[in-house]
């Protein structure tokens, strides 16, 4: 949905002090108060904003699991138990001017705050499509100084991912150690075996050699651009403004982009055989956050069934991309015709791309509209 906004004048005190005068009073809810959350969003951020618990969120909405709530999800805030944030003040914002590319989404990732913070301070209603030039209160906040990355040691191997410091940069490399496979290394990491592999030359779930240095890939993969001796010509992007994916069929890989950016790249798993991926240009029409699937011919010996697939957004007819927990073989065509991902990639592009809204009576699906249209699809082969 595209809304004109009025752009903050730089050096206008005045604008900046009324907009912190409403960002003081808007953690005071009513009792009815409901939250939507918002993509990247956590139930302990949501619980900090509103000066309120985790378990007290989870008791109020019924949330059996703390660590998943999902886009659009609508939680009930008691007013009565939650406390006002801290009045503050102008000299807590500065005024950012939005540059190609850049969204609220990865604005807010950026600054350190909610999707949902961010609306407020801007006095916006809805995630909408910025303009190069405009102006934004974003907090004032100091990043966190960089580190260093650095090589692991044959003799001191690398920590399980779950041990390494929030916050601290992916080691760029890795020193295979006697008998690791790729597949145990990707563990460690947390990245996608498939990812590793191309990364490296390697084939998926190969035993590379003791002492070999792999590199890691880092979290947006963007790496893997690197090795491609071609890419789709520029001029053959569908838009220079909006979100949109690029789905390559001969390279296997999925691009997302923020108009001509790329910002994160899969390794991915297309139709083999008699059920090619189709190409051309769509727009993401539906989206549900988990659903069983079933379909092909029993006497033919192509029927299928799998239940509880996560992060499916249908971008043409019964065409999908969604998480895939039945194999580990991205880089390699072997799909009915579906975009198979890592469950992990599906989920970060769930909650990226659009439709975002959904009605109750939808029964958790999300459908593509004017106002909200889905995320621009582009797949092609050479």
């Amino acid at each position: 949905m595209r809304r004109h906004t009025q752009s903050l004048a730089r050096g206008t005190l005045a604008l900046i002090f009324a907009a912190v005068a409403l960002i003081s009073t808007a953690g005071s809810a009513s009792a009815s108060e409901e939250h939507i959350v918002q993509p990247g969003e956590t139930l302990s951020q949501i619980a900090r904003f509103y000066g309120t618990t985790v378990a007290d969120l989870q008791q109020l909405n019924g949330l059996p699991d703390a660590n998943f709530v999902w886009y659009g999800q609508r939680l009930l805030i008691d007013a009565s138990e939650t406390a006002a944030p801290a009045p503050e003040s102008a000299e807590s914002y500065q005024l950012y001017t939005v540059q190609p590319g850049d969204t609220l989404f990865l604005l807010a990732g950026k600054h350190g705050i909610s999707l949902t913070r961010l609306m407020s301070i801007n006095g916006f209603s809805s995630e909408e499509w910025l303009k190069v030039g405009q102006e934004l209160l974003v907090p004032r906040a100091l990043a966190p100084a960089p580190q260093p990355a650095h090589q692991v040691s044959a003799l001191q191997p690398a920590p399980p991912i779950a041990a390494m410091q929030p916050g601290r940069i992916r080691p760029a490399v890795h020193t295979v150690q006697p008998g690791e496979r790729l597949s145990d290394i990707a563990q460690r990491y947390g990245v996608n075996p498939g990812a590793l592999a191309r990364l490296n030359d390697l084939q998926n779930n190969s035993a590379p050699e003791p002492g070999r240095a792999l590199r890691i890939p880092t979290e947006n993969a963007l790496e893997l651009l690197e090795g491609m001796s071609q890419r789709l010509d520029p001029a053959r992007y569908p838009t220079r403004t909006e979100r949109w994916i690029e789905v390559d069929l001969n390279q296997q890989i999925a691009i997302a982009y923020e108009g001509a950016a790329p910002v994160r790249v899969f390794l991915i798993s297309s139709g083999v055989g008699d059920s090619p991926t189709v190409t051309g240009t769509y727009r993401i029409w539906a989206k549900i956050a988990m659903q069983d699937m079933r379909g092909g011919n029993r006497a033919a010996g192509t029927a299928y069934h799998v239940t509880e697939v996560k992060n499916v957004q249908y971008f043409h007819e019964d065409y999908a991309f969604h998480g895939t927990y039945w194999h580990s073989n991205f880089g390699t065509p072997m799909s009915r015709g579906c975009i198979n991902m890592t469950e992990e990639d599906a989920e970060w592009l769930f909650d990226w791309a659009s439709p975002f809204m959904y009605d109750d009576d939808d029964d958790g699906w999300m459908f593509s509209t004017r106002a909200n249209p889905g995320t621009l699809v582009l797949v092609h082969e050479r």
